[in-house]
């Protein structure tokens, strides 16, 4: 079985804890009136203003410094069944309000039965007495809504800004003039260096990368050396490259013998076309191999010696 004497006093112990002053008992005619029955509890009268802690209140502005009495009551039951409410006036509210208000607490703890729910009827009649005073709730900005409006704020300045202009000055004046002359210069350059592509001309790069004479000969002279020296450590096997030119001088003589040899019908020493044998002409009845006599074989004998 639920103990809801038990639960009730709790809920008033935690309500006095949060509201303090805000909260009191009152009696009589203040009270809830069940036509004199007697009350199952006290009757506790919480006061509601439209303002929050932290909020100045603008004394000359009514709607700021009116101020709600919910007075309530617990039941038997509750929190299984609603609590005794009552709306009055503390001062600044007028019967049709409270008529007005009245019916929204009790439809709001007819929704909440089965719970605690004077804490969350005290909040609701806190958002109905800030929009009867107008007050808007400042909600705290978090970084993105930060972000936003600060990033608005800018483009607003920005906008501004185009539409009045901004005030020219010598030193401005001046440094526009070095702007532009200088983004003139650099389009000529970039102009002049696309024809010169087209035509074949070397870039800056290419020239960069070129060798002068005297480079080009110690480079080459260093890489000779050093081809000279791994030929003789590696005892000459390696294959050498000759030029034709390297042969003209020592075949020259040849080429002339060989052609005068062709012209005249034989050789240096056999200008009748026959050949040598020995120091001797063959005649050209005399057979190479030799004659009858064996001259032809002495003499290959003496030649032989």
């Amino acid at each position: 079985m639920t103990d809801y004497l038990e639960e009730q006093e709790m809920e008033v112990e935690a309500l006095q804890a949060i509201l303090m002053e805000d909260m009191v008992v009152v009696h009589g005619s203040e009270g809830v009136d069940l036509g004199g029955v007697a009350l199952h509890a006290p009757c506790y009268q919480i006061a509601v203003s439209a303002l929050g802690d932290g909020e100045e209140e603008d004394e000359a502005d009514e709607s700021q410094t009116a101020r709600l009495g919910l007075v309530f009551s617990h039941t038997p039951a509750y929190p299984d069944e609603p609590p005794l409410i009552k709306c009055r006036s503390i001062k600044g509210l007028f019967d049709r309000e409270l008529q007005q208000i009245q019916a929204r607490m009790v439809k709001q703890a007819a929704g909440a039965v089965g719970m605690s729910m004077v804490f969350d009827l005290v909040g609701e009649a806190k958002e109905w007495m800030r929009d009867r005073a107008g007050v808007v709730d400042e909600l705290e900005e978090t970084p993105e809504a930060i972000a936003s409006r600060l990033e608005e704020e800018a483009e607003a300045r920005l906008r501004a800004m185009r539409a009045t202009g901004t005030a020219v000055t010598v030193v401005s004046f001046t440094a526009w003039t070095q702007r532009l002359e200088a983004e003139e210069a650099l389009r000529r350059i970039k102009e002049s260096g696309a024809a010169g592509a087209g035509t074949g001309a070397a870039t800056a790069e290419d020239d960069a990368r070129k060798m002068t004479g005297r480079q080009y000969f110690e480079e080459r002279t260093a890489g000779e050396e050093e081809e000279d020296g791994a030929g003789v450590a590696g005892g000459g096997d390696e294959d050498c490259d000759f030029e034709d030119d390297d042969f003209d001088d020592e075949f020259d003589e040849d080429d002339d013998d060989l052609l005068e040899f062709i012209a005249g019908g034989g050789g240096a020493g056999s200008r009748s076309g026959l050949p040598l044998v020995g120091n001797r002409q063959l005649s050209a009845s005399q057979p190479i191999g030799g004659s009858g006599d064996g001259s032809g074989s002495e003499d290959s004998d003496a030649e032989e010696e």
